[in-house]
C-alpha cells in the first residue's frame, strides 16, 4: 500500500492556527489535518474552509489528553500516512487572570511545553525523513526574558536532553509553589518559561533529528490579534501565518529562532524587540 503525505496543525479551529491551516491548504500539495481540542468548533472551522473551496481533513486532537493523542496517531498509522509537516500551534496564555500563580504556572507549562513535547514525540515515528517541524513560540521565548544567567545556561546547553529539560521546568513549578521563583531568577512570567522551554526543545530536537533530514525551527509570529490576547495585537492571523507556513514549506535550515519578519535571531543575545520591533524593554 502506498503512503500519502500529510501536514498537521494543532489548535487550528480559530485565530493563527486556523489561518495557518487555511494557507497550507492553499499552498501545500498534500493533505492538511486541521485539528482542535473541541470537536464542534473544529468541525465548524473545517466547514468554513470547505465553503471557500479548500479540502482539509479534520480530526479531534487534544494534546493535553494522552488518549486523544493515541487516537490521532492510530488514524495516521491506519491510513498509512507519513507526516511531512507538523506545526505545533496549540497553547494557552493567562492575561490578568484571577487564578493563583501556582495554577497558572502548572497549566501553562503543561499545555505549552509538556503537552507539545508529548504529542511531538508520539508522532515522530510517522514522520518522513525530509519532514519539517515548526513550533509556534513567542517573543517571550527569548532567553533575555530570564534574569538568571545560570538558568539561561541550563536552557541553552547543547548537551541538554528532553528529560533534563522537563526536570528544569518541573523545578520552576516547584519554585513557584514555594514562592521562590522571583528570588531564584526565573522572572515573573509562567508564559516566558513555557516558551523558553519550547525553544530549547526545538533546538535539542533538531540536534536529534538532523541526521534524518528532519528540519525543526521555532517562530515568533508577532503580536497577533486573537481571543488569547482579547483582540489586542498588531497583526491579523492571516498576516501572521505567512512566516510559519513559509518555514514549513521552504526552510532549508533548522535549529533556528525566526522572528515575525522572517529574520533569524540569536536566542541568547540582545532582546530582538529592541532592534527589530523598536520597543523599549
Amino acid at each position: 500500500m502506498s503512503t500519502s503525505k500529510v501536514a498537521i496543525v494543532t489548535g487550528a479551529n480559530k485565530g493563527l492556527g486556523f489561518a495557518i491551516a487555511k494557507l497550507l491548504c492553499e499552498k501545500y500539495e498534500g493533505q492538511v489535518y486541521l485539528t482542535s481540542r473541541d470537536n464542534q468548533r473544529g468541525i465548524k472551522a473545517y466547514e468554513e474552509l470547505r465553503k471557500v473551496g479548500l479540502n482539509p481533513l479534520y480530526h479531534q486532537l487534544d494534546i493535553t489528553d494522552n488518549e486523544s493523542i493515541k487516537a490521532f496517531v492510530k488514524t495516521i498509522k491506519d491510513n498509512n500516512e507519513e507526516v511531512d509537516i507538523l506545526i505545533n500551534n496549540a497553547g494557552i496564555l493567562f492575561i490578568k487572570s484571577p487564578e493563583p500563580k501556582v495554577y497558572q504556572a502548572e497549566q501553562t507549562i503543561f499545555v505549552n511545553f509538556v503537552s507539545l513535547t508529548n504529542f511531538t514525540e508520539a508522532i515522530l515515528p510517522f514522520m518522513r525523513k525530509s519532514a519539517k517541524i515548526v513550533n509556534v513560540t513567542s517573543s517571550s521565548g527569548h532567553l533575555s526574558r530570564i534574569p538568571s544567567k545560570e538558568i539561561k545556561e541550563q536552557f541553552s546547553s547543547e548537551e541538554l536532553t528532553l528529560e533534563e529539560l522537563k526536570s528544569l521546568t518541573n523545578s520552576y513549578v516547584e519554585d513557584v509553589k514555594k514562592g521562590q521563583d522571583i528570588d531564584k531568577g526565573w522572572g515573573d512570567s509562567p508564559y516566558v518559561i513555557s516558551k523558553v522551554a519550547v525553544n530549547a526543545y526545538t533546538f535539542l530536537l533538531h540536534r536529534r533529528l538532523s541526521s534524518k533530514g528532519i528540519i525543526v525551527n521555532c517562530v515568533h509570529p508577532g503580536y497577533v490579534k486573537s481571543d488569547m490576547t482579547f483582540g489586542a495585537g498588531t497583526l491579523s492571523p492571516s498576516d501572521a501565518a505567512s512566516v510559519p507556513v513559509s518555514l514549513a514549506l521552504e526552510a532549508t535550515f533548522g535549529g533556528r529562532y525566526v522572528w515575525h519578519n522572517g529574520q533569524d535571531v540569536p536566542w541568547n543575545g540582545e532582546d530582538p524587540r529592541k532592534y527589530i520591533d523598536g520597543k523599549k524593554v
